[in-house]
């Protein structure tokens, strides 16, 4: 369960310089697609946008893996559980960039 709540942390800590405007665009880090790269004003807004869907992703999987921990004593469940909300969580923030990304 630990390593969920720190994956959940790790999601945390990386989407915050995204939505801060605080990463310049980088063969790196950030929401990497030729588009973005096409201007600095897209690579912000859309970064920023990844940004807060990376912040969702970790918001949940942090929750999940508290809540497990204190609701099952099956390891197996709490990481089928944990990894279930991880993979639609990320589709949903993998779809939301995108979406927003083709809005700009």
């Amino acid at each position: 369960m630990l390593l969920w709540l720190l994956t959940g942390l790790l999601f945390i800590g990386l989407s915050l310089p995204l939505i801060l405007k605080k990463v310049p665009p980088n063969r790196w880090y950030g929401f990497r697609v030729a588009k973005t790269f096409s201007s600095e004003l897209i690579w912000y807004a859309a970064n920023r946008a990844a940004g807060y869907g990376l912040l969702g992703v970790g918001v949940a999987i942090a929750l999940t893996a508290a809540a497990t921990n204190q609701l099952t004593h099956s390891a197996e469940a709490a990481n089928a559980i944990n990894l279930t909300v991880f993979g639609v969580a990320l589709t949903i923030a993998v779809i939301h960039s995108f979406s927003t990304l083709k809005r700009l």
